[in-house]
């Protein structure tokens, strides 16, 4: 009994500290394994922020030529490439009598204006790819700092049930409740991960899992705490409790 409850704690320390070390070591990792959630994300978060300008009054012309920036730069270039100045200074001097110098010009005029609208769209362009550079930095190192939390928390506590294994030989039972429970929400995260990636990065980086975990691991600490200081009383009762609701014989003493 003791060598399998060892064992599940030496499991979760290797398990959780090899993949905490990698988000340190080799942070890319996860960067690659996240690289779909992120782009969910990103793409959430900017259409959130494009709501809000949507929303804005003083905002809704300025976005209606953002929206269309790429398509009108299409037709721009397409339109200095088909020497549409050009012709249409030449309509100007048909219609007013402009000589060769006026009539280029004014075609210089008006391939200026293009250009300074092509100028225009292209900020709005790097505006946009800023946007979203940002958003990757920040969504990255969030998702980097949830990730930390969630394996260096599982870590503490299989390295905890590890040390009381040790030190409170006594207590072996009591502590197969702490340790099946930890072992528990290894597997379900693991299966999470492993059918559902991002879900998985979802349900860690919107907080879905957040505060629960948050408890379940406040519950398992302090079910070691009660063993370890207080010669395990709660847990006792507990474990009694139980056996006796089932109809069992089973029972255990406080160490």
């Amino acid at each position: 009994m003791s060598i399998t409850l060892r064992s599940i704690g030496l499991f979760g320390i290797l398990i959780f500290g090899i993949f905490l070390s990698i988000t340190f070591v080799s942070p890319k990792v996860i960067e690659e394994s996240a690289k779909g959630f992120v782009i969910y994300q990103i793409e959430k978060e900017v259409k959130e922020r494009r709501q809000v300008i949507i929303d804005s009054s003083v905002s809704s012309k300025a976005l209606s030529i953002v929206e269309n920036f790429g398509l009108e730069s299409e037709q721009i270039q397409r339109d200095l490439d088909n020497n549409l100045p050009e012709k249409i200074a030449s309509v100007i001097a048909s219609m007013c009598g402009y000589d060769c110098e006026k009539k280029k010009a004014i075609a210089d005029s008006i391939a200026s204006g293009y250009l300074d609208r092509l100028k225009g769209i292209k900020i709005a362009q790097d505006t946009l790819g800023d946007i979203i550079k940002g958003k990757y930095i920040e969504i990255v190192s969030n998702l980097k700092l949830d990730l930390r939390i969630f394996l260096g928390s599982n870590f503490l506590m299989f390295l905890i049930l590890l040390i009381v294994s040790l030190t409170k030989p006594k207590a072996i039972a009591h502590l197969f409740v702490p340790g099946v429970l930890l072992l528990s929400a290894t597997i379900l995260a693991s299966a999470i991960y492993v059918f559902g990636q991002d879900w998985f990065y979802t349900i860690l980086y919107n907080d879905y899992m957040g505060f629960g975990y948050l408890a379940y691991i406040a519950v398992i600490f302090g079910v070691l705490i009660d063993i370890a200081f207080n010669k395990a009383r709660v847990i006792t009762e507990l474990i009694n409790g139980i056996a006796n609701a089932v109809g069992s014989a089973f029972s255990v003493l406080p160490c």
